[in-house]
């Protein structure tokens, strides 16, 4: 897998999974720190032109900086599960559900990243894995929290409830409540569903709870990655752990 950026290749190192490194001339002086730290992890470091990155990016934004390693390392969903029933309360999982798109994927993950969120959970089909296209777009930050990938979703939902969770859906229409008003004091799992598409309707018969995000300004919903990152840190700030002077 190539990593793509500074911030991609510091996770990627942090992580174990950096196993070469390309540096543009022009780029040293900025990631000095970066070339010390790969050096002493045994990591081969190379001094490329810019031109050389390009093609090895493929065009893509690289910074003059461009690892590469081997492929992402998934969570085991039994250690997400544990974590939820050992945290409690306090617990917060995500659960996607039919996201397709890299691009969302990644700002979803970097958002839950930023959340502290105790496990992803994808399905192993209709599901975008997390790639090189997702790392970049998370800014580097898909690797801070574990992502598992599960053969059957809704199965895998029975078993966060067994673990203590209270599965929220994300879906606007009939039946679903303002996300306001939910005091989130329990554990929580929020099931996100594909733009257009929304939750399968056997994901959305297994949620304990259906949430709508309210749209004053008329705009009939919001991005899947800007929906997830709205919610999470409404979880957290009914939570006391944010302010809400600095979250949604």
């Amino acid at each position: 897998m190539r990593f793509l950026g500074p911030h991609a290749c510091e996770e990627a190192l942090a992580r174990g999974e950096l196993h070469a490194l390309w540096i543009a001339p022009a780029a040293f002086g900025r990631v000095a720190k970066l070339i010390s730290e790969a050096r002493a992890a045994d990591v081969v470091v190379h001094r490329e032109p810019m031109e050389g990155l390009d093609r090895r990016s493929q065009g893509q934004r690289h910074q003059g900086v461009l690892g590469e390693g081997g492929p992402f390392v998934y969570a085991a969903f039994e250690d997400v599960a544990a974590s939820v029933r050992a945290k409690g309360d306090a617990a917060l999982v995500l659960v996607l559900d039919g996201i397709t798109d890299p691009h969302n994927l990644g700002a979803i993950l970097r958002s839950a990243a930023a959340a502290a969120v105790d496990g992803v959970v994808l399905p192993e089909r209709r599901s975008a894995a997390v790639n090189e296209t997702v790392i970049r777009a998370s800014a580097g930050t898909a690797g801070r929290v574990p992502v598992c990938r599960v053969v059957n979703l809704g199965r895998a939902l029975e078993d966060l409830k067994a673990a203590g969770a209270w599965i929220y859906g994300l879906a606007a229409g009939e039946g679903s409540r303002d996300y306001l008003d939910e005091p989130f004091d329990r554990a929580v799992a929020l099931v996100m569903g594909a733009e257009g598409e929304g939750l399968h309707l056997k994901i959305r018969e297994r949620c304990d709870g259906l949430l709508h995000i309210p749209m004053p300004g008329g705009t009939e919903s919001l991005n899947v990655s800007a929906a997830a990152a709205v919610t999470l840190f409404r979880v957290l700030a009914r939570r006391g752990q944010v302010t809400p002077e600095v979250s949604p």
